[in-house]
């Protein structure tokens, strides 16, 4: 039997350096994992230069070299996107390996793709879980114990409203998602116009008005609770307002190969990511609703602290869980593989339910 070993690929880059650094300050000793030898070998001299940390530069687009590069991982937690692009690759290597696989995406499509190949997963004994992150593993409990409190739930909407700044990463998902503004209708996915539906959210009294968006419960949140009809939507800012309106005239335009050439240009010469000072005031706050077939409705809200820190921290609790022996085989979502108390053991995190005032913690 092989020593449980922990590979953290796109090391590199800014969440993947926060998630090798929490696995540190968690006891773990991972292997970083990325394309660039050198900037490996300057993040190994800079992180625990004591303990030396193990390196691996391999791409993801060669096959059986990745397959060999995994061939004594345990667990990889994949912080490298966009993962639609790269979330097969790094999968289709794990199934040949044995290698549990977690990854921190948002993107639906991401998530579709790994849930239809749960049955190969569950055959080969490993589980796969992509979006360990934020905004997945708190909505995704959330949800989950808001639609245990109050089952028969026929339709879900999830409210995101964050201060916190974006990530490169992030930036480029995004890019990539112009114009798929998605929901789930009756079990399907269907694409809807920006700004074409809004609803209010308790994000702290008064309640604030939110336009649609693209967050991966529209997935997972499906896989979790069976929930047929899923809408999601972020806080009407300003700036949100301002792209979905450019979104609406150009978002055809932006789609295309040279609209999307032109943001990548932009992402490019944006910060790197969030500063550690505006790390340390940054929240993102998440409101779950659930209204069943009369018309009633239910719902519960988290705050949680620092999202991209609070990333690191959920992906590298969740690999060191699969790396004692702790998951379970095929495609998960946080609340499947373990439940929706799994939120309860990060810090600084609130749970409020509204239907009764209660507070959960």
């Amino acid at each position: 039997m092989r020593e449980p070993k922990l590979l953290i690929y796109g090391a590199t880059g800014y969440t993947g350096r926060l998630a090798v650094a929490e696995a540190g300050r968690a006891g773990l000793r991972p292997v970083a994992g990325g394309r660039d030898p050198e900037k490996l070998a300057a993040l190994a001299s800079a992180t625990a230069p004591a303990r030396g940390l193990e390196t691996r530069a391999f791409e993801l687009d060669r096959p059986d070299p990745l397959a060999g590069a995994l061939e004594d991982v345990s667990v990889v937690l994949h912080c490298a996107g966009p993962f639609s692009r790269t979330a097969l690759p790094m999968y289709d290597a794990c199934l040949r390996t044995g290698t549990h696989y977690l990854d921190i995406t948002g993107e639906i499509d991401v998530f579709e793709a790994l849930a239809a190949r749960g049955a190969e997963a569950a055959g080969a004994g490993i589980m796969v879980m992509p979006g360990v992150g934020f905004d997945v593993v708190p909505s995704d409990c959330l949800i989950a114990d808001l639609a245990t409190r109050h089952p028969g739930g026929r339709t879900l909407r999830l409210g995101l409203a964050a201060r916190s700044g974006a990530s490169r990463g992030t930036m480029r998902t995004v890019a990539q998602a112009i114009g798929q503004f998605r929901v789930r209708r009756d079990g399907a996915l269907a694409t809807v116009r920006p700004g074409e539906l809004r609803h209010a959210f308790d994000f702290g009294p008064p309640p604030r008005a939110a336009l649609v968006g693209v967050l991966g419960d529209v997935s997972t949140a499906f896989h979790s609770t069976g929930i047929p009809n899923i809408e999601t939507y972020l806080q009407a800012t300003r700036s949100f307002v301002r792209l979905t309106r450019i979104l609406r005239n150009f978002g055809p335009l932006l789609a295309g190969r040279m609209g999307k050439a032109l943001l990548s240009r932009l992402v490019d010469r944006a910060p790197e990511g969030p500063s550690e000072s505006a790390r340390r005031t940054a929240h993102g706050i998440l409101v779950a609703e659930i209204e069943d077939a009369e018309g009633r409705r239910a719902a519960a809200r988290v705050r949680v602290p620092d999202p991209y820190g609070f990333t690191a921290t959920a992906g590298v609790a969740i690999a060191g869980r699969a790396l004692a022996g702790d998951f379970k085989p095929g495609f998960q979502t946080p609340s499947s593989a373990y439940g929706a108390d799994l939120l309860r053991e990060f810090d600084d995190v609130t749970w409020e339910a509204l239907d009764d005032q209660a507070t959960a913690r």
